[in-house]
């Protein structure tokens, strides 16, 4: 699996996972979850805005509800659910879904062995780490709003998890990932075929052919134990003595 297939398979399974989060968002109500009922029905309120803003508000709605999913997903990691809310098992299964569902999907579509479905899986992760923090170190470069933002940025995911923004999401990313690389190696096993089966089945498969159109003959021996008379094919008494042969 060569690295342009890894980079091409990694861009097609980051699309996947900005969609699967949508379906915690929407369904799930993840911002609920994971601000402990604080801010609710954001999902409702999004899905309201065609009807405020006509035309656009449709397509606010489409574009806002995945991106705030995934922005959730990428900054609250796995193990902070498991220490600050335990007994959650809705907010569990609603960070840990998308990922599971965007690497099974994308290892269906191309892994064919588990090496392959968990590089794959990590491909996702690896590729939306780097993109998270490029934007936050690139984002002080910006005049005067750039520091501003980035500290708004800080506190923010301070305040959610406890932890620094580059820590959060470094570790919500790879916690993710490795989850999604189990479902994503245990699909490419699915798909697995040792090297060399399927030439020897289909060798087997000739070979049996081969011997099933092949015609008997009576070799030098088909004689009759009586007379010594030669035998004729496919008559199972002697023409001679009429010996049973």
């Amino acid at each position: 699996m060569g690295f342009g297939r890894v980079l091409w398979t990694g861009i097609v399974g980051m699309i996947f996972l900005l969609l699967t989060s949508w379906i915690s968002f929407q369904f799930l109500d993840l911002t609920s979850s994971v601000t402990g009922g604080l801010i609710q029905n954001l999902n409702t309120a999004l899905a309201s805005l065609g009807s405020l803003l006509p035309g656009i508000g449709d397509i606010i709605a489409i574009l806002a509800a995945p991106l705030l999913g995934l922005i959730l997903i990428l900054i609250f990691p796995i193990h902070w659910c498991l220490v600050y809310r335990p007994d959650d098992v809705l907010l569990l299964i609603s960070v840990t879904l998308p990922w599971i569902l965007a690497c099974s999907m994308i290892c269906g579509i191309n892994a064919k062995t588990p090496g392959k479905g968990i590089r794959t899986s990590l491909a996702i992760g690896i590729g939306y780490l780097i993109l998270a923090l490029l934007i936050y170190f690139l984002l002080p470069m910006i005049p005067l709003i750039g520091p501003f933002i980035g500290g708004i940025i800080d506190g923010l995911t301070l305040g959610l998890t406890d932890l620094p923004y580059v820590l959060a999401v470094s570790t919500a990313i790879l916690e993710g990932c490795l989850v999604g690389a189990v479902f994503g190696g245990f699909i490419g096993s699915l798909k697995y075929k040792p090297t060399g089966a399927g030439s020897k089945q289909k060798s087997k498969k000739s070979k049996a052919k081969v011997e099933d159109d092949k015609e008997p003959t009576l070799g030098d021996s088909a004689h009759c134990t009586n007379c010594g008379a030669k035998l004729v094919a496919d008559n199972d008494f002697c023409t001679n003595c009429g010996m049973k042969s």
